[in-house]
């Protein structure tokens, strides 16, 4: 793209799976060698000869000649479907408190769907400590961010990338941020949550109304 111009890419076409696949294993084994340059692996068991730097570079030289797999899907078929998967990755949490179901002689049990047997919910118990050992392997990791940005969205000239795009496509966007109406703590929640505190919990149906705020008075008798 020169910049002049907007130039649409071929219908069921955005990048080559290789090239995808080889642009990965080229970054994953780069990070790799400066982690165990800089001494932060550990080689546990069946792997602790991997330490020595001849078999550790034999590693590495083996695992560049392999063809690495990228899981590249089909794109989905509208905005709607991409907010709804993005959705139960980007703003929840690994497991939702409704989800379990009880917790007693340190077994813990909640539900999950099974999607090898048709997405049925099951039920499944765990011991206590096996199951904090699988929660937190959804914490990311420092430098690790859940949501990544690419191309034009990638947060280096981002703003004037965008900006350009939209001269182009001729899209006018507002200028006025301060116009924008704030998202309210309710708002937020509901979002970061699915659980909006404006919904009675009681029918599901009746929705809290803010009026007005009351502003606390001094009741005391005068003097």
């Amino acid at each position: 793209m020169d910049g002049k111009r907007w130039i649409s890419f071929r219908k069921r076409f955005f990048i080559r799976v290789e090239v995808l696949s080889r642009l990965f294993r080229g970054k994953f084994l780069a990070y790799l060698k400066r982690a165990y340059r800089a001494g932060h692996l550990i080689f546990p068991g069946k792997i602790k000869h991997l330490k020595g730097k001849v078999a550790f570079a034999r590693f590495l030289t083996d695992l560049y000649t392999v063809e690495w797999v990228v899981n590249c899907k089909p794109p989905l078929k509208s905005a709607e479907e991409v907010i709804d998967y993005l959705g139960r990755y980007t703003h929840r949490v690994a497991l939702s408190n409704d989800r379990i179901v009880r917790f007693e002689h340190g077994q813990v049990t909640f539900r999950y769907r099974d999607s090898n047997d048709s997405d049925k919910i099951k039920l499944l118990s765990l011991n206590v400590f096996e199951f904090i050992r699988r929660f937190l392997l959804h914490i990311l990791p420092n430098g690790f961010v859940k949501i990544r940005h690419y191309g034009i969205l990638s947060n280096r000239n981002r703003k004037a990338k965008l900006q350009r795009c939209r001269e182009l496509l001729g899209v006018q966007m507002e200028q006025d941020k301060e116009k924008r109406r704030r998202e309210t703590w309710q708002e937020f929640l509901a979002r970061m949550t699915g659980i909006d505190p404006r919904v009675c919990p009681h029918c599901g149906e009746g929705k809290l109304v803010l009026k007005e705020i009351l502003v606390p008075q001094d009741h005391r008798a005068p003097p």
